[in-house]
């Protein structure tokens, strides 16, 4: 069908009744050809047709009147939705019935669009919707979906975490919806249900996709607590330039990072052998535990070694580990280590398979030599290695 336009004044030729039929016995007849086609194949393959999804169906064919010309009109003021509609219908064999609680109006230029385009640009910006029975275009308020959505997170508080996911994402909803939309959040079911108009409920199905893969994102941090008995002439403490010095080819370019209690540095993949041998030539290292454990992202893991018992605290120590993961895959990491009436609290940043190194919590550790007490230094020394694992690895 050739193309016309018309600016809103102009009036179009009559339409051909007659031709109109024969489009409309045509897409019958193509229909039908191609579902006899269908079945016809199905029944030489013995198969059954599978259901055709509801996505597939085009409610909106094409119309005359709808598309098969284009107008110019313009609103240089707020007039009102209910002429702009008998002035988009006038020239045509459409009626319109505007619902009566409409009273919204408009201001704009539209030029060379079809009157389906005309009335898509001009109703859904003011909230509106339309549909077209037979000849007649009925228009009225959007309606309001409900949805709902499973929000898969343990609720449950913990010691140490400052963060409520189901509050924080409660917060953020309520941000993305109109005057007339409504949230409820299940604690117990995992559930939330929205209502509001589509365009809301797809801003809110972004941020709940967007907020749940950053979330729900996991890091496994290898561990290893390490004790070092030191040498008499090193007992102010490990020597890190010497220990960097020998370990040089295995250490990133990373400064090592001061602390109040110690020190961090950053491993490349494969420097850990290094390390310990440049920390060996100081003293004698003893491996005191290897733990491996899985944090999500921004909730605390705690890892205890030796007695749990509170009332000996200086018989074993408490490490908080915290994880943080950035959109560009870089870890933070804020590490909080408890030995005794001594503590550490650092803030690194680290990349997954680098080891990070913490060291500096002294401690005297006494021992009977040939009936005599021996005084030694002992340097605690913390090392973790994040890989990040599961949906929310870095793409």
């Amino acid at each position: 069908m050739a193309e016309r336009s018309r600016a809103i004044s102009y009036l179009p030729r009559a339409r051909n009744s007659d031709s109109e039929s024969s489009v409309h016995t045509f897409r019958i007849v193509l229909v039908c050809a191609v579902v006899s086609a269908i079945a016809a194949t199905a029944r030489s393959q013995s198969v059954a047709l599978p259901p055709l999804p509801v996505t597939q169906l085009d409610t909106r064919q094409a119309d005359p009147d709808l598309d098969g010309q284009r107008i110019s009109v313009g609103f240089v003021t707020p007039t009102p939705i209910h002429k702009i509609l008998l002035l988009l219908v006038r020239d045509t064999a459409l009626s319109v019935v505007p619902d009566p609680s409409l009273d919204q109006t408009f201001v704009g230029d539209l030029k060379n669009v079809t009157l389906r385009e005309a009335l898509g640009l001009i109703l859904e910006p003011l909230g509106l919707e339309y549909s077209v029975r037979g000849q007649v275009v009925r228009v009225f308020p959007r309606e309001l979906e409900t949805r709902f959505y499973s929000v898969d997170y343990v609720n449950r508080a913990r010691n140490g975490s400052t963060t409520n996911l189901y509050v924080d994402v409660a917060d953020g909803v309520r941000t993305l919806l109109s005057e007339k939309g409504r949230m409820s959040l299940d604690r117990t079911a995992a559930m939330l249900q929205v209502t509001d108009t589509p365009g809301r409920i797809a801003r809110v199905e972004q941020y709940l996709e967007v907020a749940m893969l950053r979330a729900t994102r996991q890091v496994q941090i290898e561990a290893k607590i390490i004790e070092v008995e030191l040498r008499d002439e090193f007992s102010a403490g490990i020597d890190w330039r010497a220990v960097l010095s020998g370990a040089t080819n295995s250490t990133s370019l990373q400064t090592p990072a001061a602390t109040s209690e110690g020190v961090a540095l950053a491993l490349k993949p494969g420097g850990f052998t290094a390390l310990m041998n440049a920390i060996a030539a100081q003293g004698t290292i003893n491996v005191l535990s290897s733990p491996l454990i899985t944090a999500m992202n921004n909730e605390p893991a705690v890892m205890r070694v030796g007695n749990r018992d509170p009332q000996a605290l200086d018989e074993g120590m408490t490490l908080n580990v915290t994880p943080q993961i950035g959109a560009d895959g870089i870890i933070n990491l804020s590490i909080n280590p408890i030995v005794s009436a001594r503590e550490a609290d650092t803030l690194v940043r680290v990349r997954q398979g680098e080891t990070i190194v913490i060291a500096g919590l002294m401690q005297d550790r006494m021992s009977t030599e040939a009936g005599k007490t021996i005084r030694r230094k002992t340097d605690l020394v913390i090392l973790l290695t994040p890989t990040l694992i599961g949906p929310g690895r870095a793409r």
